[in-house]
């Protein structure tokens, strides 16, 4: 009885590995012959990103700089930067101090200089909201500085020689005792640290509001005028420390370089945006740097305005050229999206 209760497990054993021997075998003839029927399907393994942000492989933005100190109610600049990855340029449209803005529903009327701090809370947000519908164009980012930070960051971006080369056109003074305001610059090349740009970039007017022969073409007591040397030693910092740069040791430190101000400043810019800006700046050349200025008449009443005529000039042509229509700079210098 024994040898026969093992002979009937070890047959039906038998069965079983036959028969899966044989499945096998028709399960790959079934596909070899069937082929045309197979579809492979590939899946890109997910990315993560361990600060929990999008990175911005395309960055198409405008960015408004605002430097403006607490204890004075005129900002000291304010300028649009419209950054492009995708054609490695930057834009900059400046704004000068005395560009009117009225504001129908609460009946006031005031100059872009005084615009930050007619705004109690968030001024910053405010006033990109502000010039955004004042052009008609997007701003999705903003940058509020002191003087005292934008002249400590010139001169992060300055350790390994003695600033920022740059062509004073004429000679300059200015002084004044009561707010402790000493400008005193000779005409000629010079290297200006933090403080000297600082100084030298707030100089639009003589203490008589006269003005020589040697000055006329580049200061006439108008904050227009002023905007036209301020994009030149923009246009010289980003191509002496970052595209003629004899060393990239700027651009490879910009984000940390930009950190301490961006955690300092009125901002809502990240490290993600920082970075998408040095890629820029790394490509960028002045071919691919544009300047210009809002185009208007100047009045002369209980205060100096710019009247906005819908007109853009381009600083990089000469005085006489013709201004071209807002919408088209805008539409193709100062685009956020393609």
């Amino acid at each position: 009885m024994d040898n026969l209760r093992r002979f009937l497990v070890v047959f039906c054993a038998m069965l079983v590995l036959a028969a899966a021997v044989c499945g096998i075998i028709l399960v790959r003839s079934y596909n070899d012959s069937n082929k045309e029927f197979v579809t492979e399907l590939t899946v890109d393994l997910p990315t993560f990103d361990p600060s929990g942000q999008h990175v911005e492989k395309v960055f198409q933005s405008n960015i408004l700089f605002i430097v403006n100190d607490d204890d004075d109610p005129v900002s000291h600049e304010m300028f649009l930067v419209n950054v492009d990855s995708v054609s490695g340029s930057l834009n900059f449209l400046l704004l000068p101090r005395e560009l009117k803005y009225n504001v129908a529903s609460a009946g006031t009327v005031g100059s872009f200089g005084s615009m930050y701090d007619s705004f109690s809370g968030n001024a910053a947000a405010s006033c990109a909201s502000a010039i955004a519908s004042f052009f008609d164009i997007e701003i999705s980012y903003y940058f509020r500085l002191t003087t005292e930070d934008v002249s400590k960051m010139i001169n992060s971006f300055s350790s390994e020689d003695n600033g920022v080369l740059f062509d004073i056109p004429a000679d300059v003074y200015f002084r004044d005792y009561e707010r402790d305001i000493n400008i005193n610059f000779k005409r000629g090349s010079r290297y200006l640290n933090g403080d000297d740009a600082v100084d030298f970039l707030s100089f639009y007017r003589t203490e008589d509001d006269s003005y020589t022969s040697e000055m006329l073409p580049y200061y006439d007591g108008t904050d227009v005028k002023r905007q036209a040397i301020v994009s030149k030693f923009i246009g010289d910092f980003i191509v002496q420390k970052f595209t003629e740069a004899q060393t990239d040791f700027y651009l490879k430190s910009f984000t940390g370089l930009m950190t301490p101000y961006i955690q300092r400043g009125e901002t809502n810019l990240t490290q993600n945006q920082l970075e998408a800006v040095a890629e820029v700046l790394g490509s960028v050349n002045r071919s691919r740097m544009g300047f210009y200025i809002p185009a208007g008449d100047l009045s002369y009443n209980d205060m100096v305005y710019l009247e906005y005529n819908g007109f853009v000039k381009n600083m990089l042509l000469e005085e006489n050229i013709s201004a071209s229509p807002a919408a088209e700079v805008f539409s193709l210098r100062f685009k956020t999206s393609y």
